[in-house]
Order: C-alpha cells, then structure tokens, then sequence
C-alpha cells in the first residue's frame, strides 16, 4: 500500500480553501510567482499580479499561450517601491491572501551592480506591503514573504535552524533580504499584520528564464542555445559550494501549505530541501540528464554534451561577490507546522524540466 505524504493530504482541501478568496502575488510575471499563480488559479482563487513588467512578449509562464493565465488574471504594472501604487492596489483589492516574490537582483552579481535598487525593491518594496496592509479598511489574512536562506550567512554545523542560527547575511542581495525579514516580524509584533515568512533554498523547475544568472537555466542556454552545445561554466571558486535544491511544484505546495494554519502567523520557516549537494555534483548531474535527454533525439549531439563536460572559470579578480560556501536548511519546523515534506523525484524532475528547457530553446515559441 503506498504511503501518501501529510502535505499531499492537506494539499487535497487547497481548492476548498483558496476558491473564491482574492490574492494578490506581486513578481507574478517571475519564476516562484508565474507559479503560484497558476496554482491559485487552478485553485479557484481571484488572482491578481503586480509586476514591473507585463509584456505580454515576456518570457513567463503567464504568457503561456496554451494555458492562457493573462485573461484569467487581473494585472497591475507597477513597482513595489511606488507606495501610493501598492497602497491604491492594496486597498481597492480587499485581498484575503498576498504572496509577495517581487525582487531584484536574484543572484549576487546583479546585487554587487546595483546596490541601491536591490535595497528599495527586496526591503523597502516589502516594507511598502506592509504598510499598504497596515493602513487598508480590510484585513489582510496572510501576507506572504518570500526570504532566502543568505540572510544566515556562512553555515557552521551541520545546517541552519530558524531560532538556533544567527542572521549573518553580509552581501547586499542577502542583506537588502534579512532587512525585509526582520520587517515582517516588527510589523506582526507592533501591528499585529499576519506575516508568514519562507526562507528559501535554490528552485529549479520549467518557466525560470533567469538564462544569464541562474544555474540551471544558463547551463541549459549553454548546452541547448544556438549551435553546437557548449560547456556549462562553473566558477573555480564555486569548487567548494553545497546547496540545497528543491523542485518548484512542492515549493509551491509548501508555500500554499503555509497559508493555512492560524499558528503559522508571525512565525518564520525554512524550507525542506528535496536534495543537498555540492555545487559541481549538481552541475555534472545536468550534464549527464540533459546528454539522456538528447538521446531521444540525437545520438551525435547527445555524445558531443557529455565529452564537452564542465568548463571551470576563474572569477574576475576585481569582483566584490562573495559567495557563501555551503548553505543548508533543517525544515523540521515546516514539517511539524504544516506536515511538509519534498514528495518529488530529484532525477525524475531535473530531467522533466532539461526536456522543457530542450524544446523551448529549440522552437523558441512561448516554451508550452
């Protein structure tokens, strides 16, 4: 008799309790949050998404044509570091719900570019919701953050635990974060708004279009882009680096999990990661599925992916981007709050999101 995780029991009465409810996702045009949304509109929920961008010739999952999310959503293009726009938004949509991705600078290096513009939109941006909240004629039920593991800094001991591990973030994407974490309990404690805060671990899955940055998606720019497939590039200073990794539908299935419980607000969690390893295991693993992968179409090529193996870079030295060296999570809180646990298959998935990424920059159509 299979065992059916506790998540996937709770997961079963999602439609019950998001139909019908208003939800705000802000960065909904994003990865994590083209995601969710679809998710609450799978659901039944009245979703609405602010983003910066709203193109409908943007790379996202809402531009989808075959899922056609744009006409089932109603859209705001406006930046979460424009108070009157959140707070006009905020108010007029008397939201049960708001999950709140909306963020720049996703990886370091960006963050070293542009120091002021990760600060305003990571921190103030999300200071900006909840003030929004604060000042709105209707109550909020949960409001959402969207943290990150780099707000603990370099890991000592065996992983990060929520009330054990001191908040060392030093970077400016890590910091601009913790800022905003930090925020989310002053504005329970002092205010009493129901705040919900997920720090994060790495997510792969399909729709991330992070192509320049991220390590999945430009491994895939490189091993599937124009031409004949390129090497992925791994830093030599990465050599040493241990990251969690976690597929996006059972982020998403904790992210929703969350929502429910009343005892969940105020509080601060960590994600449960599906897989722990280090950084150039990680990157060979891709190699290895996405040269599977091409089999099914083309032996030669599929040959040519695994001789071209990794290409280790040496870092510009002028470069002030200081990586941390093994980041962790214990989720045992989130399992004990929600019944949480990873249900995916790590290989299976991983090779499932190199097939969308093969056809997407093969056909360069809307990636459906």
């Amino acid at each position: 008799m299979a065992v059916v995780s506790p998540s996937r029991i709770k997961y079963e009465h999602l439609n019950e309790f998001f139909d019908s409810k208003n939800v705000l996702v802000t960065g909904g045009f994003g990865f994590v949050g083209g995601h969710v949304t679809k998710h609450l509109v799978d659901l039944g929920a009245n979703v609405t998404v602010v983003d910066i961008n709203t193109d409908p010739q943007r790379d996202s999952i809402l531009n989808c044509f075959s899922m056609d999310l744009r006409s089932k959503v109603l859209i705001h293009e406006a930046d979460v570091v424009d108070a009157t726009a959140m707070k006009d938004i905020i108010h007029e949509g008397r939201f049960h719900f708001i999950f709140h991705f909306a963020a720049y600078a996703t990886v370091i290096e960006k963050a070293v570019a542009a120091p002021y513009d990760t600060i305003m939109t990571n921190t103030m941006g999300w200071v900006n919701v909840l003030e929004a909240c604060r000042t709105a004629p209707y109550k909020t039920s949960m409001i959402f953050l969207s943290s990150t593991d780099k707000v603990y800094g370099e890991m000592e001991g065996d992983s990060y635990s929520e009330h054990l591990t001191p908040l060392r973030g030093i970077g400016v994407y890590d910091s601009a974060k913790l800022a905003a974490d930090v925020f989310s309990r002053t504005y329970h404690e002092a205010f009493g708004l129901p705040t919900v805060t997920l720090r994060m671990c790495n997510i792969y899955g399909p729709y991330d279009f992070n192509l320049g940055y991220r390590l999945l998606p430009k491994a895939m720019a490189n091993i599937f882009g124009e031409g004949e497939p390129k090497s992925p590039e791994l830093y030599f200073d990465a050599i040493e680096h241990h990251r969690d990794y976690l597929y996006i539908d059972d982020l998403v299935n904790a992210i929703l999990l969350l929502a429910q419980p009343q005892k969940c607000r105020g509080e601060v969690y960590n994600l449960s990661a599906g897989t722990y390893m280090p950084t150039p295991l990680m990157l060979k693993t891709i190699v290895e599925q996405a040269a599977e992968v091409e089999k099914e179409f083309d032996n030669d090529r599929a040959e040519l992916i695994m001789n071209n193996g990794i290409s280790v870079r040496v870092r510009n030295t002028t470069s002030t981007v200081h990586a941390i060296t093994k980041q962790h999570l214990n989720g045992a809180k989130i399992k004990d709050a929600t019944g949480f646990t990873p249900d995916t298959d790590f290989m299976s998935s991983l090779k499932e999101t190199i097939r969308f990424y093969r056809n997407y920059m093969k056909t360069r159509n809307d990636g459906c």
